[in-house]
């Protein structure tokens, strides 16, 4: 018979063995640690492009040539273009020639064709697109020359090719240029460029109040550099002004009209319509 206590020891003999199958199953038949991926290296990438060097602000680039010395006015000319342009921007670039009158200071180079071409060619390898260039010729002349004159001798004039000439490598460069001289309108057809503006005291066949120049300033520059405000004007409207205050002095004087003129090249129709002082500090 068997003992009553032997379905206890069954019992336990089951539960040992089902134990021991499920720590065998844990020890040998557990799945596999899931592998995990190495994370790659990011592709490397192109350094990227240099920017461009800022393209350095403009400028203004005065340049006033007093041809002659036989008449203060022509000196006096260039200093009142300088006072404009030094109030709009007193660190303008400022290159003066002069020959003096009797009793005038003799402190500027002197401005003969030679000094002329060397500083057209210095200005000319300064200037940058962005730089604006003002230059004023002021001068006694004759029909497609400007007169040269130094110590009362006549030297080498200023024909319309060799001012053509200079003007040239300004090409891209806004030029505003200023002739106050006789018969200064027959320079315009020769120096006519898109990115250019001309401005001359008279036509081809015409004089400035009969060339004589007895005042402080040539006429013509005095009421062009010499306006009250001109800043605020644009260069149309500058020059505009200027030959009406010319015509008011000629009816005046009974004198034959000179006929100032004004060229306007295509490109430079865009900043001949800004104001003077916003054309000549644009950055």
């Amino acid at each position: 018979m068997p003992s009553p206590l032997a379905p206890h020891a069954a019992t336990r003999r089951f539960f040992h063995a089902s134990a021991l199958a499920l720590a065998l199953a844990a020890a040998g038949c557990a799945a596999p640690p899931v592998q995990v991926a190495e994370p790659s290296a990011p592709a490397p990438q192109a350094a990227p492009e240099p920017q461009p060097p800022a393209e350095p602000p403009g400028r203004i680039i005065f340049a006033g040539f007093a041809m002659h010395s036989q008449s203060k006015a022509f000196r006096n000319d260039v200093l009142l273009a300088e006072k404009l342009v030094s109030g709009i921007d007193p660190n303008a670039l400022m290159l003066k020639l002069a020959n003096p009158a009797k009793d005038q200071s003799a402190d500027w180079p002197q401005a003969t064709a030679e000094n002329f071409a060397l500083v057209m060619t210095k200005m000319a390898e300064v200037a940058r697109p962005r730089d604006r260039v003002l230059l004023l010729i002021s001068s006694h002349a004759n029909p497609g020359l400007l007169s040269v004159n130094v110590g009362g001798k006549n030297q080498q004039p200023i024909t319309p090719k060799i001012l053509s000439d200079a003007l040239a490598p300004l090409g891209k460069v806004p030029t505003l240029v200023v002739l106050s001289a006789c018969y200064s309108g027959s320079f315009i057809e020769p120096l006519k460029a898109p990115n250019r503006v001309v401005l001359t005291a008279t036509d081809v066949r015409s004089t400035s109040f009969k060339c004589q120049y007895e005042g402080n300033h040539t006429p013509f520059a005095e009421a062009l550099f010499g306006q009250a405000g001109p800043e605020g004007l644009s260069v149309t409207d500058w020059m505009g002004e200027a030959k009406k205050t010319i015509a008011a002095q000629e009816k005046r004087r009974k004198l034959p009209a000179s006929k100032p003129q004004a060229f306007v090249g295509d490109e430079a129709k865009a900043w001949a319509g800004q104001p003077l002082k916003e054309w000549l500090l644009a950055p």
